[in-house]
């Protein structure tokens, strides 16, 4: 049986990801509802960074603090590379504008990748919203990080949720916060990762890199990530160690095949 072959919109390039979640504070809304994006103030944001560098990968997580917004948005702008896939949980609705917003506030008007990821379309390469890409714009309605994450088998949100970031700022306890916006982007890029797998038929998409920052963290001796090493238990990260040396014979084999087919090419051919 012969498959229909799609050409889709979306091409991410996957070899430089960023991956972006804010957190923020706003006006008690009556009846509960969550309050209308213009009227949330960014408290931090957290970029995961990662990059292909030969047959690795090299990671960093940072975040910014926006208790000082000015000089929170002037070093956001300096991390989120134009060049980089970002990556976000229903980013175009929430995380950017948001952002972009705050920026207009500071009168902070000048080209950088926080503003071409608020102008782009929908369906543009540079912005891959998780939120839209698992709910096929709409198609299969907008589901939540925590019950992607659920049906993927990944542990979501151990350090606290949205809804209680007002009391642990009230309470002094902003180093949570950040703990739980960087397990935040975190359990997104896992979600990415598989999205990539299954976009483009590769699980090498998935095993390599998340075996390579299984062993980022293994390495941090400082504990600086300690609240996300609980992640490595998972069978997810097993099946990465697992499945790693495989996809890496595989591309060993394709580049010797290619240099063998190109070394037996005839001048007239190349």
């Amino acid at each position: 049986m012969k498959y229909q072959k799609f050409d889709y919109p979306e091409c991410y390039q996957t070899d430089h990801v960023q991956v972006l979640d804010i957190e923020t504070l706003a006006p008690v809304n009556e009846g509960g509802s969550f309050p209308p994006w213009p009227l949330h103030e960014p408290v931090c944001a957290s970029v995961l960074t990662q990059k292909k560098v030969g047959d690795d990968y090299a990671f960093d997580i940072e975040t910014v603090d926006f208790a000082n917004e000015r000089a929170g948005l002037r070093r956001l702008f300096e991390l989120l590379d134009p060049g980089a896939t970002l990556v976000s949980w229903n980013g175009r609705g929430f995380d950017v504008p948001v952002l972009q917003l705050a920026a207009a506030r500071q009168r902070l008007f000048e080209d950088n990748a926080l503003r071409t990821a608020w102008m782009a379309p929908r369906w543009a390469i540079t912005h891959a919203d998780l939120a839209e890409l698992y709910g096929r714009f709409g198609g299969a309605g907008r589901p939540s990080l925590a019950n992607v994450c659920k049906a993927l088998g990944i542990d979501a949100k151990t350090q606290g949720s949205g809804d209680s970031v007002a009391a642990m700022i009230a309470d002094g306890r902003e180093q949570q916060v950040f703990r739980y916006c960087e397990e935040d982007i975190t359990i997104t890029w896992l979600a990415w990762l598989h999205y990539a797998a299954a976009r483009y038929a590769d699980g090498g998409k998935l095993a390599q890199p998340l075996a390579a920052f299984d062993r980022w963290l293994a390495d941090d001796t400082e504990g600086r990530f300690a609240h996300l090493r609980h992640l490595r238990n998972l069978p997810l990260f097993r099946h990465a160690r697992e499945a790693e040396p495989v996809f890496r014979l595989d591309r060993l084999i394709e580049r010797t095949d290619r240099r063998v087919n190109i070394a037996n090419m005839r001048p007239s051919a190349m």
